[in-house]
């Protein structure tokens, strides 16, 4: 069973290191051919992290070796977890270059939302101590997945939770999530995820397709996503998003400056689509555009 599964494991990186490769071989940028580096500080992306494939695919070299820097590409502030320290290393490289996503410290829910009502111009926190009818109470920390619907008022709120609306994005018998992946100013395509009502706060897809922006966003709805971004400070990331369908609004419920992916139940050709995407959205937004500072125009793919 031991070499079974070695092989396997084996069998899986060539697959992937192929796939890479042949993505790699369709782009055409300046500068294709030069080994460059990347620093990543103070973690380093795992195997499942996007942005750490995306180097990959362009033949960087990964390390978190500060000492680099000086001559590195790019510079990445990477570091999983909801609440990230601001560390003087990377806050002293920031004043003279683009270091990816060094001012996005705080992914919190109540963070999140109280950015969002800024730019949207409403939220979804409610008071559940005054509150009438059925709510969501998950955790403020990211990636929990520890959703629940409660009834309003709750007496004594928990503390480390947070009580949201709860906003209907059911489609016949399944609810609909947007994954919204974000470049600087530009949003290259969505992924419209299902799963049955009863995993609504699950990970794991019934159903997951890619989408173009224009057939999920409005135009309106993709300059304010991008102002929340600036106001996030989020140069890279993706973010969770519902859409209400009792009146039609978009709601940001989620933000991750490390994502993984592409996500679960996604076909093997999309993946690999998916893939390609996202690495000539870095290419033209990080690579081709060159920004010392982030940029914050929207773009809408068609």
């Amino acid at each position: 069973m031991k070499l079974y599964h070695t092989i396997r494991e084996a069998y899986n990186t060539y697959k992937e290191s192929l796939n890479y490769w042949l993505i790699f071989a369709s782009l055409s940028y300046k500068g294709k051919q030069e080994r460059k580096t990347v620093v990543f500080y103070p973690e380093l992306p795992r195997s499942r992290h996007i942005l750490g494939r995306i180097f990959r695919i362009l033949r960087y070299q990964i390390t978190t070796d500060l000492q680099a820097a000086g001559k590195a590409a790019f510079v990445v502030s990477w570091e999983d977890t909801t609440f990230r320290r601001q560390l003087p290393e990377l806050l002293n490289l920031s004043a003279n270059r683009l270091v990816i996503n060094s001012g996005s410290l705080d992914i919190s829910k109540t963070y999140v939302d109280t950015t969002f009502g800024k730019v949207f111009g409403y939220q979804t926190l409610i008071d559940p101590t005054t509150y009438q009818g059925l709510c969501v109470k998950k955790g403020d920390i990211n990636a929990l997945h520890n959703g629940s619907i409660v009834a309003c008022p709750v007496a004594y709120p928990e503390d480390g939770f947070i009580y949201q609306k709860l906003i209907n994005n059911q489609t016949g018998v399944f609810i609909e999530d947007i994954r919204v992946p974000v470049f600087l100013h530009d949003i290259p395509f969505v992924y419209v995820k299902n799963r049955p009502v009863d995993s609504r706060f699950g990970s794991k897809n019934t159903k997951c397709v890619m989408v173009p922006t224009h057939q999920v966003l409005s135009a309106i709805e993709v300059t304010n996503i991008i102002e929340f971004c600036k106001q996030m400070r989020l140069d890279y990331g993706e973010l969770d998003v519902l859409r209400d369908r009792e009146d039609g609004k978009i709601y940001i419920v989620d933000v991750n400056n490390t994502p993984g992916g592409p996500p679960h139940n996604l076909s093997r050709v999309d993946e690999i689509r998916a893939l390609r995407k996202l690495t000539a959205a870095f290419i033209k937004n990080f690579i081709e555009a060159a920004p010392a500072k982030s940029t914050n125009t929207a773009v809408i793919q068609q």
